[in-house]
């Protein structure tokens, strides 16, 4: 008898696991708390599981880009603000920056049954051109930054890893570690 039950434990917390891991992986629809988790796993749920286990994998990373990204251009824009006011990036971008900000925002008006990007020029700007606009006015950011060098190596790896997030590949873990790392460098130095 005392065999039978430790077989039945046994069999019990393997089941559990495996209950644990089908709806982590998608398969089986687990308990969604609120009705945009029930959509979720109803949408997904056709869909491979390989997909579905990697867009769970790439969701933290994409975060940490969002952050990334957005703690950059608030930062930037923030210094021009402060110094030329609200017309900063008409004194500051390069004729470059313009047309791709000019270009970009009349595709946008030509489809405008889809949701634009966020009405300020920075946000029209490849995040390399957030580089070079501070590379462009570097003593505007030297006192925060410790190089040009130090900002420059930083925001190239992250345009890598953004190229790869956005093209929607998997990320492998020692590139989300760099990223992570990143993100802490900037929120460290920056505040």
């Amino acid at each position: 008898m005392k065999l039978d039950l430790n077989h039945l434990l046994v069999r019990g917390l393997l089941a559990k696991h495996a209950v644990r891991d089908l709806e982590a992986s998608g398969v089986l629809r687990g308990k969604a708390a609120t009705a945009e988790e029930r959509r979720d796993q109803d949408l997904f749920a056709p869909v491979q599981e390989e997909v579905r286990g990697g867009s769970l994998q790439m969701q933290r990373v994409y975060r940490i880009l969002y952050v990334l990204e957005n703690v950059v251009r608030k930062f930037v824009s923030d210094r021009f603000h402060e110094e030329d006011g609200d017309d900063w990036f008409e004194k500051r971008a390069t004729a470059d920056m313009k047309e791709k900000h000019t270009k970009r925002k009349e595709t946008e008006e030509k489809n405008g049954w889809h949701t634009g990007r966020n009405k300020h020029p920075i946000f029209y700007l490849d995040f390399g051109d957030l580089a070079k606009l501070m590379v462009n006015h570097w003593k505007l950011f030297e006192d925060l930054l410790p190089t040009q060098v130090w900002m420059q190596s930083r925001l190239d790896d992250a345009e890598r890893t953004r190229n790869v997030i956005a093209h929607t590949n998997l990320l492998a873990s020692e590139e989300v570690d760099r990223l992570e790392m990143h993100l802490r460098d900037w929120i460290g130095q920056i505040g």
